[in-house]
């Protein structure tokens, strides 16, 4: 009793509260590097998104809309822009994307694929934590915007996500994001929940090419990753990140992310 006594009494006095344990994500410098998810096609940036989620932190973007020009060569430009800015966390959620939707020849996609993660090891290796997401199959994208023949079959994609994650295990300051078990509702005309008990359509959340998330869709993938960071490095604070829901109405087709 005497014990507890004198733990509420350093309580009372403004003793400091404990911290979670485990290990933490650092967002002092946060930089992006992506393709148009990350761009922000026709809706916010992810530069934007991070910089209003986390005033504290110093938050800059190399993501490019049109990366799939030169994935390659546009890999490279990114982080070695993203080096100059000496960040301690870099976000890669779409990054390897078009390392593999890029082109229809085998040969290719292994290079870039290849390149792609030596050039994620070389921030890595240099002090950075890496949040890089894996690649889904994308089936409801609108022949214009991504010909058909162009999306990778589920095999193709499995080995190079089995690649990713052969690189990131025994790696420390690596987190993948599961991109292809969030995207699995899109593909099978299923249903994602919002907030408790609010649970819309995920095909709501794209814009009307199909490929690109509407506003709610950006909002949605981004309070997801940070519950996701949270889970996985609970050192984390929990309101290192707040990403603010848009008053845009819910079910909204009319932009992009």
């Amino acid at each position: 009793m005497k014990h507890v006594l004198v733990a509420l009494g350093m309580l009372g006095c403004g003793a400091t509260k404990p911290q979670p344990h485990g290990p933490a994500l650092p967002l002092d410098r946060i930089a992006i590097v992506g393709a148009s998810i990350s761009a922000g096609f026709g809706g916010t940036p992810f530069g934007d998104a991070f910089a209003r989620a986390a005033p504290h932190s110093a938050v800059e973007s190399e993501a490019n809309l049109m990366m799939f020009r030169d994935p390659p060569g546009d890999t490279h430009a990114q982080l070695a822009k993203a080096a100059a800015f000496h960040p301690t966390t870099i976000v890669a959620l779409d990054f390897l994307f078009w390392d593999l939707y890029g082109s229809t020849d085998p040969a290719w996609r292994d290079r870039a694929f290849a390149a792609g993660l030596d050039e994620l090891e070389r921030s890595r290796a240099a002090g950075a934590w890496i949040v890089v997401g894996d690649v889904p199959r994308i089936t409801t994208a609108a022949e214009w915007m991504l010909p058909h023949d162009q999306v990778p079959s589920a095999d193709v994609l499995a080995a190079a996500n089995a690649k990713l994650a052969a690189w990131a295990r025994g790696r420390d300051r690596v987190l993948v994001v599961p991109l292809v078990e969030w995207t699995e509702p899109l593909r099978s005309g299923g249903a994602v929940e919002l907030a408790p008990g609010e649970r819309v359509d995920a095909r709501t959340l794209l814009a009307g090419d199909g490929l690109h998330a509407n506003a709610l869709g950006t909002w949605y993938l981004l309070d997801r990753l940070d519950r996701f960071i949270s889970a996985e490095l609970p050192g984390t604070p929990d309101d290192a990140l707040v990403f603010r829901r848009p008053a845009t109405v819910a079910r909204s087709r009319s932009t992009s992310w």
